[in-house]
């Protein structure tokens, strides 16, 4: 998400919301979910926000695991804040969610690509 709304090309240099929706099909305990970081972009907030769902956050060079005590079935939402640094095509990398203690439990979102370039 860039300037409010969903966008599929990036300004660069601008602040935009890398924003992953989950889809919980039955309750859930003890999950993690490894977000990674598209190419040309930087964190721009490493906040931790804490949330009835999430509980800790760690950002990598690569990526953001967001760990949660428990998910209950429905739909749930994180946020990550980044800032376009460098313009070009990029891959982004899928992510990934699976139980920490039963990792055959997992699922992943597919390959995507992303394009930032100039106003």
């Amino acid at each position: 998400m860039q300037n409010g709304g969903i966008v599929r090309d990036l300004t660069v240099g601008k602040p935009v919301t890398l924003r992953v929706e989950i889809e919980v099909k039955a309750d859930a305990d003890d999950v993690m979910i490894e977000v990674p970081i598209p190419a040309g972009c930087a964190f721009a907030d490493k906040s931790q926000p804490f949330t009835s769902v999430e509980t800790h956050r760690e950002y990598f060079y690569h990526k953001t695991a967001i760990f949660c005590r428990s998910l209950r079935q429905g739909n749930s939402r994180f946020d990550i804040q980044l800032f376009t640094r460098y313009q070009g095509d990029y891959g982004l990398n899928p992510a990934k969610a699976e139980m920490m203690y039963f990792p055959v439990f997992s699922d992943r979102t597919g390959l995507r690509r992303i394009r930032i370039g100039t106003e």
